[in-house]
């Protein structure tokens, strides 16, 4: 996934409304079909498991027109965002191979480890998370020193999630 710079008064503006309406929709729609579902075959014992059935259904729906409008373009940087949350969640999780394989100077896990450093500080700088923005800097000068021992040329865009697969 290539970085992109987006605009982040804009992303802010359409994540804290996508947000707003994700909250309202599945607040009115679990209160209809649980109420809809006690209508039906609610009783006089507890009707727990037809709220829960209520909020269940009532984001299902909400799951299902998130997919249908996520190519809507006041959903293009959140969706974007997303995405890259994906990536370097997926990377991650490959942390314990991909450590193992920067120690041994491997320039494919130098790549991933790059997209990855620079991946969450683009997504820092988005969210404006300054509390770890300090410690990612020092891991990047880190693997700059290493990239500059190993002789190697390193950018974002070298970075592909089949990758990962090569651990």
């Amino acid at each position: 996934m290539k970085l992109e710079n987006i605009d982040k008064a804009r992303f802010k503006k359409h994540l804290n409304r996508f947000q707003a309406a994700l909250v309202a929709t599945l607040l009115v729609l679990s209160l209809g079909f649980s109420t809809l579902y006690i209508a039906l075959w609610g009783g006089e014992e507890s009707n727990f498991w037809l709220n829960v059935a209520g909020v269940a259904t009532a984001a299902a729906l909400i799951a299902l027109l998130i997919n249908r409008f996520k190519q809507h373009p006041a959903l293009t940087e959140v969706m974007y965002v997303w995405r890259l949350k994906q990536a370097l969640n997926r990377i991650y999780r490959a942390s314990a191979k991909l450590n193992a394989a920067l120690e041994a100077d491997s320039p494919l896990a130098v790549t991933i480890q790059y997209y990855f450093l620079h991946g969450s500080k683009h997504l820092h700088q988005l969210e404006d998370n300054t509390l770890t923005m300090d410690e990612l800097n020092t891991q990047i000068a880190q693997l700059d020193k290493q990239i500059e021992r190993l002789g190697l040329t390193v950018s974002v865009e070298d970075y592909r999630p089949e990758l990962l697969e090569q651990l």
